[in-house]
């Protein structure tokens, strides 16, 4: 009896969850929550605080920082933070991705990232249905696509774990052509995936303002999974051991 009444209470609580639980503390209750895209030199995304690491868990404390034209309330791009943007529009999305210098807003160099959309949270995107965005200090990668309709066909909120170049196929490179910069305060290259090619569009433009840091080492996939909101990766170092100790243990039987 016990347990069908807390199931009733679950299920009457249900639809007050209507966002992800915010972890983060304090909320800023003044930041910015509307983004908006309008060309490769003027656009307002959402990031994390200066220093808030890492990003995936504090996701319901971002705010709206603009790369040009500073709207909406929101705050001022740091400067040198975005090195590359490539900017795509077609009948259905606007989107721009590219490259960033996490160690400009102290991030973590190991940190995969985090995602914030209109759907786990009470964000939006001026003028459009539904968005995506997301930011990695890991792979100095970040992605915006605002999307006409609210569905998961061009905007899919649903896959968060798999970064950037599987949620908002792009560009995310430098404008000489060069993948995503390493973090500068990286010890370590990443390891992550150089992106595909970009996608079909009717307008493509690219621009940069350089930044320092070592090419990352390319790599196979994302091979991510959830964690927490985050991403983890998984070599096949690691499995091909996992199999040896398997292996081993079954011929002492």
């Amino acid at each position: 009896m016990l347990i069908k009444t807390l199931l009733v209470l679950v299920a009457m609580a249900a639809p007050a969850l209507a966002y992800e639980p915010v972890t983060c503390t304090p909320i800023n209750k003044t930041r910015s929550i509307i983004a908006s895209i309008d060309s490769a030199d003027n656009f307002c995304t959402f990031m994390t605080g200066y220093g808030v690491n890492p990003v995936a868990p504090n996701e319901g404390c971002a705010g709206v920082y603009c790369h040009g034209t500073v709207k909406n309330g929101a705050q001022p791009m740091p400067k040198g933070y975005i090195l590359s943007t490539n900017y795509l529009k077609n009948a259905t999305y606007v989107q721009v991705t590219g490259c960033i210098d996490s160690s400009v807003w102290a991030q973590d160099p190991l940190d995969d990232g985090g995602q914030m959309d209109s759907h786990g949270w009470p964000y939006s995107c001026q003028g459009w249905a539904k968005f995506v965005s997301l930011i990695e200090p890991a792979t100095n990668t970040f992605c915006i696509r605002c999307c006409d309709k609210d569905n998961n066909v061009d905007c899919n909120t649903s896959i968060s774990t798999k970064g950037c170049w599987n949620v908002i196929p792009g560009q995310y490179t430098m404008a000489d052509g060069t993948a995503c910069k390493a973090p500068a305060n990286m010890t370590t290259p990443t390891t992550s995936a150089i992106p595909p090619t970009s996608s079909s569009g009717t307008s493509v433009s690219i621009s940069a303002s350089g930044g320092a840091g070592t090419s990352p080492t390319p790599g196979t996939g994302s091979g991510t999974g959830a964690n927490a909101g985050g991403r983890v990766s998984v070599s096949v170092e690691m499995v091909g051991a996992v199999v040896a100790v398997a292996l081993a243990l079954a011929a002492s039987f």
